[in-house]
C-alpha cells in the first residue's frame, strides 16, 4: 500500500479543459488555455506554442511584457491581434506571477483558490544568462510540468555546457569552418546570443524575426543578421535542422543541436547526431527529474499535478520517493480525475 501525506479535500478542482482548470467556488482560472475568455481568469506562461492561446476572444489575461511581445508577433488572425494590441492585464488579486527560469519573460502563478496553487509552466530552477532560476515557494497543491520527468534524465551542470559550447564555437571558427547552432527560436536561441556575444553572432531565419520581435526599450541583444555573402566563417544560430535552407552558400561548416534531447544521444561526449548535425549539447531550459524532485520537495505541497511530459512517470516517482499523492495530467484522461486510483 501506497503511504502518502494527508490532503484537504475540499481543495480546488484540477482538470484538463480550456488548458489547465483550476476551479474553486464561483472562480475558474485558465492555465496557457487555448483560448481566452473573459469567462475566467487566464494565466498565460510563456509564448511557447504549446502554451500560448491560439484564439483571444476578449477578458483580461496575466502575462509578463515579454510574452506579451511575442504573442503579438505570433499570432495571425486580425482578431487575435487586435486584442493583444491593448489586452487588460494582471488585474486579479488572486494571481501572483514569479519567474519560472525558463526563458525570458517566462512566468509561474501562485493563485488563491482556497489553497495555495502554484503552477509553474515550464521551468528551470538554475540561473544563467540574465535568467534568474525558478524559486520553489510553499503551497497546498503544486501543478508542475514533466518534460524531463524521468530519472534517465540527469543534465550536465549549465554552467560547464556554456562554457564547452562556447569552446567548440571558437574552435571551428579557429579552423576556418563556420559554426552552426540549431536551436529553438523563442529562448534558447538567445541565451546562445548571450553565451557567444563576443564571437558576433548572425541569426538566421525565424532566429532572427523572433529575436527582433523580443526587443524593446529594456531588452537588446548584440547580433548580426546572417549574411549569405560574406565568405569568411561565421558563427550563425539557426532553427532546428529543417532551418538549414539557405545554409548551404557556407563553404565549410560545423553543425551542432542545442537541445536537452542530447542527452540521449551523445551529448556533452557528443557522437554525430542522427538528424546530420556534427554534434550535440545536451543544454536544457527545462528542469531535469532530479531538479523537479528537489523543486516539489522544497514546495511542500500535499498534493502535485503533473502535466506535459513523462506526467505518469514523475507522478509516480513523486509518490515512491516523496511520499506525496501525485496526479498525472493527460488528455487521454480529460476532465476531474479520481484519487483512489493513483493511491
Amino acid at each position: 500500500p501506497c503511504i502518502l501525506r494527508p490532503m484537504e479535500r475540499d481543495g480546488p478542482s484540477v482538470r484538463l479543459g480550456n488548458g489547465i482548470e483550476v476551479a474553486y467556488g464561483d472562480t475558474t482560472f485558465f492555465l496557457d488555455p487555448r483560448k481566452v475568455t473573459a469567462e475566467g481568469v487566464c494565466c498565460v506562461s510563456h509564448a511557447h506554442s504549446d502554451h500560448m492561446p491560439s484564439s483571444f476572444a476578449g477578458g483580461p489575461i496575466h502575462c509578463s511584457d515579454i510574452t506579451l511581445r511575442c504573442m503579438r508577433g505570433r499570432v495571425k488572425s486580425k482578431r487575435s491581434k487586435n486584442y493583444l494590441e491593448d489586452p487588460e492585464r494582471n488585474n486579479s488579486p488572486l494571481v501572483e506571477a514569479s519567474g519560472a527560469g525558463h526563458i525570458l519573460g517566462s512566468n509561474m502563478f501562485m493563485l488563491d483558490a482556497g489553497q495555495r496553487v502554484l503552477y509553474t509552466g515550464d521551468l528551470c530552477p538554475q540561473s544563467r544568462l540574465g535568467i534568474e532560476g525558478a524559486r520553489p515557494q510553499k503551497c497546498d497543491v503544486l501543478i508542475i510540468e514533466a518534460t524531463y520527468g524521468d530519472p534517465r534524465y540527469r543534465f550536465p551542470d549549465r554552467r560547464e555546457m556554456i562554457r564547452v559550447i562556447h569552446d567548440w564555437a571558437e574552435d571551428m571558427l579557429d579552423q576556418g569552418y563556420s559554426a552552426v547552432l540549431h536551436a529553438y527560436p523563442l529562448g534558447k536561441s538567445q541565451e546562445l546570443i548571450t553565451m557567444l556575444r563576443d564571437l558576433r553572432p548572425r541569426l538566421h531565419g525565424s532566429v532572427l524575426e523572433t529575436t527582433r520581435m523580443m526587443e524593446a526599450d529594456d531588452l537588446r541583444f548584440d547580433y548580426l543578421p546572417f549574411d549569405p555573402e560574406d565568405l569568411d566563417p561565421q558563427l550563425v544560430i539557426s532553427p532546428g535542422a529543417w532551418g538549414e535552407n539557405g545554409l548551404s552558400v557556407l563553404r565549410k561548416k560545423r553543425s551542432a543541436d542545442v537541445s536537452g534531447w542530447c542527452l540521449g544521444t551523445g551529448g556533452r561526449s557528443g557522437g554525430r547526431m542522427g538528424w546530420g548535425m556534427d554534434q550535440g549539447f545536451a543544454y536544457s531550459d527545462h528542469a531535469d527529474f532530479y531538479e523537479l524532485l528537489d523543486f516539489i520537495d522544497r514546495c511542500d505541497p500535499s498534493v502535485v499535478y503533473t502535466h506535459h511530459g513523462s506526467e505518469g512517470t514523475l507522478a509516480q516517482e513523486v509518490q515512491g520517493r516523496l511520499g506525496i499523492t501525485a496526479i498525472p495530467l493527460t488528455r487521454e484522461k480529460k476532465g476531474q480525475t479520481n484519487l483512489g486510483r493513483y493511491c
